[in-house]
Order: structure tokens, then C-alpha cells, then sequence
């Protein structure tokens, strides 16, 4: 028998390039399951020359999560029929040609857009990536996690703001409860009895400079050598590992071994593609210029930005969230923090928690919701 609450409601895919991006649309694609709506998942390979994508792991997460999902090379846009489409990723490049913005909007009726990343960084070459590629410009609707955000489509989107609509970032939703969150108990056993402090290092030390990795890396391994009682959860960009090959820094062997000393000094390498584990075990983060810098303040707990003198640095966004962190330019600055751990965070702390609706519209695990209606409203 047909789904009549289907046929009216239109059929939805929802791109899947990378594991780590899952969490930007999870909301939006439980929303549309719960409502019994046709939402297919469509499974793309992530093409980058500092990412090796592998089908099979592709498939296993999805296969984790119980998410039903179509291989892009199984699947016929001409016979499908798509009413709209969600993209994940701005970058053309990265996908399969079919699955370009110019082919795949001729089999759809309509396009849109949940940006990959909670935009930080400064630099007209960086606006032209976020603000300014085809999906972006081209697309029915936008969809951010405030008025800021939209405020920065006005400006630098050639398409100016119409299509963006400000739902709160989906991405967001999982991590409103993130109190009751269920963490690895591998990652419990790891981290004993020691405070632990996330690191999250940017890829970009050759280029944008937004990452320190290059400049600070061994102060912080050797700042939580000295003190024993922290443990450093190192969650690195995904693309860090094979920027280090591509730059002839490390092969692929001395990338392993890399990550066999690391572990050795008792470091905790989290390669998990939710992050939430992360997030919810650490009891600090240290991190370059990225999205956990927006992200990690709905944690309410203390930062540290790393600050690269010779980068792009921050956009308003990123220097208003970092008023509410500490910065660190030396490994110093760095030690300094890690011996404040656990101590009263006094003004900082109250202005985590006042800057979140600021920050993030809606805070209230409705985000993917508020998506989906905008969608169902195109798809009618």
C-alpha cells in the first residue's frame, strides 16, 4: 500500500560524504524518519588529496547507526525523482561529477545547504570557500545557526541572504543533553583517573595557517609529559594525518609510528567519528582556529585557543567567541592553563553560558526539525 503522507511530503536525500559530517543533518534525518517521510541517504566518497576515503569505513558507520543508505554509484538520479536535496559540503571538487551542483540540480527540484563547518576564520580567499561556492550561491535554502551567520551571507554571498534561514545549526541538537551522553567506556578506561584535556588541532600549517600543530605541537606533548595527572585526548582535523604524508613530514609508516609513541606517553589518539565522546569526557579544550572553537562553548567549560601569528586569524564570529577563552601563543601560555584546570573560571564561565543564544539560535535539540519544516514547505 502507498504511503500517502510520503507522496505529499516529497522525497528528501541527504548526502553522506564523511563520517564527521554525519552529525550536521542526524537531526534532520531522524526528524524525516520520524515523521515516515522518504528521506534516502545517498553515500558519496570524500575525493581530497589530504583525505584517504575508504568505502568500506564509509559504510560500516552508516551500517552502526541502522541508517539505511544507497551507494551514489547504485543509484539513478534520472528515475528517481527527487524533490530536494541536502547537501553537506560546499566543495564541488570533493564529489563525484553526477553529484556536482550544475548536474545533480537538473534532477532536482530543489537544492539546499547545512554549512559543513561553524565558520571561524578570516580572509577573502576563506569567505569565497564558505559564502560563495555554487551550492551556496545557487541553492533554495541555506540553513544557520544565527542571525550573525546570516548577517555574514549579506555581505559576502553573492546571492545575498534570502535563501538562508536561520533554524539553528542541526549539528547542535545532539549536544543539548550532552550531560546524559553515553561515552565510550573504552575511552573511560583510557582515561583512568587522570583529568583529561582535549586537543584539537587544525591541518592547515601550510597554507591558511590556522593550525599551530607545526609550531606548538611538541610543547603541549611535553606539558602533559610533566604532569601526569592530566591525560591528552588528541583529536586532530581529519585531514591532518595525510597532510603530514602529503608533505613528505611523515610516510605512512611514520605516521604509525607516530601514533605508537603517542600512545606509549599515555596519549589518547580519538579517531571516533562522533565527537560527542570527546566533548563529553574532557574537562578542558585546547584547540586552533576551527568549528570546536563555536562549538565546544555549549560545554560550558574552559578553552584555550591556540593563536598563529602568522595565519588568516579569526572572523567577528571567532573573536567574540574567544573573549570567553584563554589564548596561548607559547608553550608558557600553554602550561600556565593546564595548571588551572579545575580551578574557579569565574567571569569566564558566566559568559559561556550568556553567549550560547547569542551564538546558536533555538539551543533546544529542534534545529533538524526546524530544517525539515523549511524543506517539507519547498517539497509541497
Amino acid at each position: 500500500m502507498l504511503d500517502n503522507n510520503k507522496l505529499s511530503a516529497g522525497r528528501l536525500a541527504v548526502l553522506y560524504q564523511l563520517p564527521e559530517s554525519w552529525a550536521n543533518v542526524r537531526s534532520v534525518w531522524e526528524a524525516a524518519r520520524a515523521e515516515q517521510l522518504d528521506v534516502v541517504v545517498i553515500m558519496l566518497p570524500f575525493i581530497h588529496r589530504d583525505y584517504q576515503w575508504q568505502r568500506e569505513v564509509a559504510e560500516a558507520h552508516l551500517k552502526s547507526m541502522d541508517v539505511d543508505y544507497v551507494a551514489w554509484d547504485e543509484f539513478d538520479l534520472e528515475a528517481a525523482k527527487l524533490d530536494a536535496v541536502l547537501y553537506t559540503s560546499p566543495y564541488d571538487e570533493t564529489r563525484p561529477e553526477a553529484y556536482r551542483f550544475a548536474n545533480l540540480r537538473q534532477h532536482v527540484r530543489h537544492t539546499s545547504y547545512v554549512p559543513y563547518a561553524l565558520d571561524v576564520g578570516d580572509g577573502d580567499l576563506n569567505y569565497f570557500y564558505q559564502y560563495a561556492q555554487p551550492v551556496i550561491t545557487g541553492s533554495s535554502a541555506v540553513f544557520v545557526r544565527s542571525e550573525n551567520v546570516r548577517a555574514l551571507f549579506a555581505k559576502y554571498c553573492p546571492s545575498g541572504c534570502a535563501h538562508v534561514h536561520i533554524t539553528g545549526h542541526p549539528r547542535m541538537d545532539s549536544l543539548t543533553d550532552l550531560e546524559d551522553f553515553e561515552v565510550d567506556p573504552a575511552l573511560t578506561v583510557a582515561i583512568g583517573q587522570r583529568t583529561p584535556v582535549l586537543w584539537n588541532a587544525h591541518f592547515s600549517f601550510d597554507g591558511d595557517y590556522w593550525s599551530t600543530f607545526d609550531q606548538l605541537a611538541r610543547a603541549i606533548f611535553d606539558a602533559f609529559l610533566v604532569r601526569p595527572h592530566l591525560a591528552l585526548i588528541f583529536r586532530p582535523h581529519p585531514l591532518l594525518w595525510k597532510k603530514l604524508i602529503n608533505l613528505n613530514i611523515f610516510d605512512q609508516a611514520g605516521v604509525a609510528n607516530l601514533k605508537d609513541e603517542l600512545r606509549a606517553r599515555g596519549i589518547i589518539i580519538d579517531d571516533r567519528a562522533d565527537h560527542r565522546h570527546a566533548f563529553a569526557a574532557s574537562s578542558a579544550m585546547i584547540s586552533d582556529a576551527s568549528s570546536f572553537l563555536l562549538e565546544y562553548l555549549v560545554t560550558r567549560k574552559p578553552v584555550l585557543y591556540l593563536c598563529n601569528p602568522h595565519g588568516l586569524g579569526l572572523n567577528d564570529e571567532g573573536k567574540a567567541v574567544v573573549e570567553h577563552y584563554r589564548t596561548a601563543r607559547d608553550g608558557a601560555d600553554i602550561g600556565a592553563f593546564l595548571d588551572q584546570i579545575g580551578a574557579a573560571d569565574g567571569p569566564l564561565a558566566a559568559g559561556r553560558q550568556a553567549a550560547i543564544e547569542h551564538f546558536f539560535h533555538g539551543f533546544d535539540g529542534q534545529a533538524g526539525q526546524r530544517v525539515l519544516n523549511v524543506l517539507k514547505g519547498l517539497m509541497a
